[in-house]
């Protein structure tokens, strides 16, 4: 049995369940597309692994393993479809599709870089993927902040970008504001003029409608 094939089988189960009944083997043949003889040596395997309950002729479910690694596929699933989406301007049909072979490989830390460079959008079925924002401490423990927080001098690296602007969070990606890049405020004049930042070895000048998109890990270096 191949990851992917026990991935799909979890999270049919987990999708012909989520109403709090069990799945039927014929129904669950009939979601995958396979024969019966296939799901019910399937789900012996699967029981076998502590992942579900299975009783022959009355139906199947997830245990408390077998739950928390379908909704850690599916999370995978949704944050690499919306990255295809929105950052790869693929259409939805392409990208679910892509997203469910990607979904088997992918590793959980790049599907949270992947969320956090989003934003951490509210549909993707990720929301556990950015911390929420920590307070300053006495020991210089970092604070997640707005690039338009920063003062001159301040140091720090991207932590996310948030906008509903599509093309916005594009731009910035290729002006070089992705996850974990290093950034200096080199100059915050006035509070309606642009931001001088020091991203990498250039200096990019961010109107401020734009740089709050940007949030920062400030303190992090």
């Amino acid at each position: 049995m191949t990851t992917s094939n026990r991935e799909d089988y979890l999270l049919a189960i987990l999708k012909l369940t989520e109403d709090g009944t069990v799945a039927k083997t014929t129904e669950l043949a009939q979601f995958m597309n396979v024969s019966p003889a296939s799901v019910s040596e399937m789900l012996k395997i699967l029981s076998k692994d502590g992942l579900v309950e299975y009783a022959k002729y009355r139906g199947v479910k997830l245990t408390e393993a077998g739950l928390t690694e379908a909704r850690l596929t599916r999370k995978r699933h949704h944050v690499v479809e919306r990255f295809l989406i929105d950052v790869l301007d693929m259409d939805h049909e392409a990208a679910h599709e892509e997203a469910s072979r990607i979904e088997h490989s992918i590793s959980d830390e790049a599907a949270v870089n992947m969320c956090n460079m989003l934003g951490n959008p509210p549909d993707c079925d990720c929301q556990c993927c950015v911390s929420p924002c920590k307070s300053v401490s006495a020991t210089g423990v970092s604070i997640t902040m707005n690039l338009t927080d920063m003062r001159s001098g301040d140091k720090g690296k991207v932590s996310h970008l948030k906008s509903e602007d599509t093309a916005q969070v594009k731009k910035l990606l290729t002006m070089g504001f992705v996850p974990g890049r290093e950034v200096v405020m080199d100059s915050c004049e006035g509070e309606d003029s642009p931001l001088v930042i020091i991203i990498g070895n250039q200096s990019v000048v961010l109107d401020r409608t734009m740089a709050c998109a940007v949030f920062v890990d400030a303190g992090s270096l």
